[in-house]
């Protein structure tokens, strides 16, 4: 494994730790369900916030399948300096790809809270 499939792999994991962190509020407890309002679990909110959280994990996964492929193009470059230079360029594509989707993430979480915040 590649010290960039790893970082990957490290940052994916430290993604999904912040992710639980927005599900939360400031003390550490569950939001109540309140009927009627933007924290109830049947609302539209809820059901877009969790699509776009699936789609930005599915593309998280995505990057880091990027990342194991560049560093497999890298291995078996076998000296040809093309190859490498792709196999750095896709590696450095899905890293930036993981820091928009963390960034994506982050965002998300914010503004679904601040809204909620506001409506609630």
């Amino acid at each position: 494994m590649s010290r960039a499939a790893l970082y990957a792999g490290t940052a994916t994991y430290l993604q999904l730790l912040s992710f639980q962190a927005f599900a939360q509020d400031q003390f550490g407890a569950e939001i109540p369900a309140i009927p009627g309002t933007a924290n109830d679990p049947q609302g539209v909110r809820p059901a877009i916030v969790n699509v776009i959280n699936f789609v930005l994990g599915f593309l998280s996964l995505v990057a880091v399948i990027f990342v194991i492929v560049g560093g497999v193009r890298i291995l078996t470059a076998g000296g040809n300096e093309e190859n490498v230079t792709k196999g750095r360029k896709t590696i450095v594509y899905a890293i930036i790809g993981l820091i928009v989707i963390f960034f994506a993430r982050v965002i998300v979480g914010f503004f679904t809270q601040e809204l909620t915040n506001a409506v609630g």
